[in-house]
């Protein structure tokens, strides 16, 4: 490892020695150094003299680490913050960080323009200097070859790396080993896990700026939700215009704040300072009342000035800033103030192109970088999109007034970027907006403007296709051929409206249809051959002939190529989208695509992906019923794309009909039918979704198993999916077992558990929830105690596999507590009664009060804490059991399905305190009243009743009180089992009742 720690130094000496050790000889390497050299040269004798093996380690590690995407260098791109203006912001995001107990995400929130970028710019500064910050990210500027999630979780793991090279080893290893794995699992692997390497006593810092003008932020977001510990080692700050309520913001736990406009008087110090650099006609700034008019006018928004001081700056050859500056203030008088950004915008179009050819051109111009989806220097862009170069360096040179980013185009060509690197977003929703009145608007479309670039490369690509031969190499292709193979199925996608099946004429009659119709299916796969050469080196089309009319199923079968890589998801959508549009009838182009989206879903929980694969799945199944098709398959992929949106939204409706989607097709899947088995397994799993999670009657689970055993009939030993039937079997016999206490069912769970153990051998990735559901089944048989303690045992192994920011962990605490607990009940082992406590308190830790399982741990705490208080008598065990009782049963009020949990629980603990006994009582005759006969803690609330009720008698002599106290237990007794680990207390409490009617004795105690 001594090499790789020497790696992480990044020094520009360590690069070159890295390349000489790639591509010269030993002998060279070892031949005697040069004078201005002599570091490099010791570095090469101290590398050189490692073993070749050691060397080999380094060069992977190189490789390795060059992988990882790379931030854009934003450092001409930023505005410089006015310090002091943010002051209030900074020290609350720095009192937030130091908080421990604080939300794992911060969300500072604001209209646009109220310089949130620079604010962040100098947060990073901030935290780095408080030595917080793990790393920082602006989402408005990513590589447009490196824009999706999994880009960015790589990006942001290799700013960590630079910033704390000790993360290295860990970021390395998690490039071998996390291929293919879900969103949330490399956010894990990439960030939280390197932090932690670092053994630091306070969190990290990650700072994602512009998180709502990127694309892919759902995705991040719901993988960020899924680290739900408060002692993970990282805490995230994200900077946009989205408010909490926004959607894929409820589900993560977050605190708000609101970024407020600055006042005027530090609107003033900003103009002020700005002016400085303005080359004003008189030699002098504005005077102080035209500075503070113009700071009013500003209304706090930092854009709006910065945008007034670059025009003045900038000084238009036709206005003076003077002249510009009083436009600016009548402009004022005229309009009024509720479009002052549009108002801006407006009159800064006008002034830099002033004839409707100008304006045109202009149009035409953002039209294209709007849609441009990466850089091309200014003679390709110009090829692509037929503009004249003259006309393209005269409006990059007039725009500059209100380019707020900078872009350095090094010693290159000049080049055309991308307008969202260069422009604030206000302005590019200002172009975009529908809703700017007419009388300020310049509005450019942004389907129009890929439609623009679609039709540009069509125009580009059929020279270069017909040309095209066996031996073409895709790397020689020109800049703009390149860019043309590239997008032209993601500009055609988003370059026109969707379709429904039936609606096809809009479609038809665009150009784009004309153009893709004319270029041919023979031409358009030899495109699909260049493209999965250049984004998929190393994948191939087969070699199949299409006919004419077969241009969408060509596209299904390019996009067939490009997955399962999830970079590569945005271009498969877009194919299967354009094939759609070309087919729109064929109901297997439509399904494709809904289970394209489906498996986006499945990787990042997008609610917006999730909508469109039930509306693709939806359009399919319209047109099966319309001109015929498998019906069996398409109402199996429209109930299992319902089922998974109603997952992520909580729509019960959406539940229900994937349950009768499931069961219509199952009626399509006869015994016999290939399929019949997964229909099978996703309509038990609707149906435990739907009722065992709300209702769990018997009757509800008894509907399910018999579709479970016949699931797992046609999933013989070898089956790919007999994991999953046995596991699906197993967790409803469980639950039958609690309602019908059938020891047969219990038994056949723990049975099919074992076989399920079997099947995932350690390191298979579902290992852990195969041996948590075998544990949970022995923990019920804890009856005999080899069962328990192998529970015990299987627990401690899973909780090994779940660290402390796994989002199975929680549970797992809970069993094991639970088993802990048990075990405690049976041999009185005290250590088992302090680690059971000791989990509990972790497992409420990782459940904020907003949790839906934080009554439960309440709860359960409380349970535990009273045993301890039974056998060591601290009074402090006592009191707390009490108020965290109380609190408890608060968040489960009449009609909460566990009330009778906390009421059992509560009326415990109080019976020991005899000015609580009647409420104890009340309380404990409650929690019966809502417990069935056969439920499995009914023998256990008798119990605690009779105990209470006893109580009541030995404090006031209550004959009454005695005679339920008899009862009660009677009944207990009757049904509980000759094994059960309570019958002895049961029995002791019996003879100790029988006891008192022989006593002298009937008076209370002093």
């Amino acid at each position: 490892m001594a090499i790789i720690t020497i790696h992480t130094t990044f020094t520009g000496e360590l690069q070159i020695i890295l390349e000489m050790l790639r591509t010269q000889p030993w002998e060279r390497i070892r031949s005697p150094p040069s004078s201005e050299h002599s570091f490099r040269w010791e570095m090469v004798d101290f590398i050189t003299s490692l073993t070749p093996s050691a060397a080999d380690v380094s060069l992977e590690a190189t490789v390795l680490w060059d992988s990882l995407p790379k931030q854009r260098d934003m450092s001409g791109q930023r505005n410089e913050y006015l310090e002091g203006s943010r002051e209030d912001a900074v020290q609350y995001v720095l009192r937030w960080g130091r908080d421990p107990n604080s939300e794992l995400c911060l969300l500072i929130h604001g209209a646009a323009g109220l310089g949130k970028s620079t604010l962040a710019h100098y947060l990073t500064h901030r935290l780095h200097a408080a030595g917080c910050l793990a790393a920082s990210v602006s989402l408005n500027a990513l590589p447009s070859d490196n824009r999706g999630p999994e880009s960015v979780v790589k990006l942001v793991s290799r700013e960590i790396g630079e910033a704390h090279p000790d993360a290295i080893p860990s970021i390395l290893e998690a490039i071998r080993s996390s291929k293919g794995a879900p969103l949330a699992g490399l956010v894990k692997q990439f960030i939280v896990k390197p932090v932690r390497t670092l053994g630091l006593s306070h969190p990290l810092i990650v700072l994602f700026d512009s998180i709502d003008e990127w694309e892919s932020h759902p995705a991040l977001i719901e993988a960020i939700s899924s680290l739900s510990s408060p002692s993970i080692p990282v805490k995230f700050i994200l900077l946009g215009r989205s408010d909490p309520q926004a959607r894929g913001l409820q589900s993560i736990s977050i605190r708000s704040y609101p970024l407020q406009p600055v006042s005027t008087s530090i609107m003033v110090q900003y103009l002020e300072k700005q002016f400085d650099a303005v080359k004003w006609e008189s030699g002098r700034p504005p005077a102080s009342w035209r500075v503070i008019q113009l700071a009013e006018l500003a209304n706090g928004l930092f854009i709006w000035a910065t945008a007034v001081c670059s025009i003045l700056q900038k000084r238009l050859s036709r206005l003076s800033p003077d002249d510009i500056l009083d436009s600016i203030l009548a402009a004022r008088r005229a309009l009024g103030d509720t479009e002052q950004l549009a108002t801006l915008y407006y009159q800064a179009i006008k002034w830099l192109f002033p004839d409707s050819e100008g304006q045109d051109l202009f149009q035409e111009y953002m039209g294209a970088t709007l849609a441009l989806q990466e850089p091309l220097s200014t003679a390709d862009f110009a090829r692509l999109t037929n503009l004249r170069t003259g006309a393209i360096d005269s409006i990059q040179a007039d725009l500059k007034a209100l380019q707020i980013r900078k872009v350095s185009d090094g010693e290159g060509s000049p080049t055309v970027h991308p307008a969202r690197t260069l422009f604030h977003q206000s302005f590019l929703d200002y172009l975009q907006s529908p809703s700017t009145p007419p009388h300020l608007a310049f509005r450019i479309p942004l389907l129009d403007a890929h439609a623009q670039l679609a039709e540009c490369c069509l125009t580009v690509l059929p020279p270069l296709l017909s040309s095209y031969h066996t031996t073409f190499d895709p790397l020689s292709l020109s800049p703009e051929h390149s860019y043309a193979v590239k997008y032209l199925a993601i500009h055609t996608h988003h370059g026109t409206p969707s379709l429904q099946p039936g609606s096809t004429n809009g479609w038809q009659r665009t150009k784009l249809c004309e153009q893709l119709e004319q270029l041919g299916t023979r031409a358009l796969y030899r495109w699909a051959i260049l493209l999965v050469c250049l984004v998929k080196p190393g994948s191939a089309m087969k070699e199949v002939k299409y006919m004419d009319n077969e241009v969408g199923r060509l596209m299904r079968a390019v996009a067939w190529v490009l997955r399962p890589d999830p970079q590569l998801r945005s271009l498969q959508v877009s194919c299967l989208e354009v094939a759609v549009r070309l087919q729109p009838e064929d109901p297997v182009a439509w399904g494709n695509l809904g289970w394209t989206y489906w498996e986006a879903v499945e990787y990042s929980d997008d609610i917006d992906a999730a909508e469109k694969a039930v509306q693709a799945h939806q359009n399919a199944l319209h047109i099966v019923d319309k001109s015929g098709g498998d019906r069996g398959n398409t109402l199996f992929s429209l109930a299992t794309s319902l089922h998974k949106r109603s997952i992520l939204t909580g729509n019960t409706r959406d539940l229900h009909r994937s349950i009768s989607l499931h069961r219509e097709g199952l009626e399509l899947r006869p015994p016999g039918h290939v399929h019949r088995a997964r229909s099978l397994i996703n309509l038990s799993l609707a149906l435990i979704d739907s009722r065992l999670e709300i209702t769990g009657t018997i009757g509800d689970i008894n509907e399910v198993i018999p579709l479970q055993r016949e699931a797992l009939d046609l999933c013989p030993p070898g089956h790919e999916h007999r994991d999953i039937a046995l596991l699906n079997l197993a967790s409803t016999l469980r639950p039958r077992f609690g309602k019908a206490a059938s020891i047969a069912d219990l038994d056949e769970a723990i049975l099919l558990c074992r076989e399920v153990v079997g099947l995932r051998p350690p390191g298979h990735p579902k290992r852990g929830p195969a041996l948590g559901a075998l544990a949970t089944a022995l923990q019920s048989r804890s009856q005999k105690m080899a069962f328990l303690d192998e529970s015990v045992r299987l627990l401690k192994g899973v909780l090994d596999l779940c660290p402390p920011d796994h989002k199975r962990r929680v549970p797992v605490l809970q069993s094991l507590a639970s088993s802990l607990h048990l075990r405690f009940q049976k041999i009185a082992s005290p250590i088992d009664l302090e680690e059971s406590i000791q989990r509990l308190r972790e497992a409420l830790g990782l459940c904020p009060p907003s949790h839906a399982d934080h009554s439960l741990f309440l709860n359960e705490l409380a349970w535990h804490l009273t045993s301890r208080y039974e056998v060591q008598g601290s009074v402090q065990d006592l009191d707390e059991s009490i108020l965290l009782g109380r609190q408890s049963l608060a968040l489960r009020p009449t009609g909460h399905p566990n009330r009778d949990q906390s009421l059992d629980t509560l009326a415990r603990s109080l019976h020991f305190k005899p000015e609580h006994l009647d409420e104890a009582l009340q309380l404990g005759r409650e929690s019966v009243s809502l417990v069935s006969l056969k439920h499995p803690a009914y023998v256990e609330i008798l119990m605690n009743l009779s105990t209470i009720l006893f109580r009541h008698h030995e404090h006031s002599g209550a004959v009454d009180k005695l005679q339920g106290a008899i009862s009660a237990c009677t009944e207990a007794l009757s049904w509980c089992p000759p094994n059960h680990f309570l019958r002895p207390k049961l029995i002791a409490l019996q003879a100790k009742l029988a006891e008192v009617p022989s006593s002298n004795s009937s008076s209370p105690p002093p």
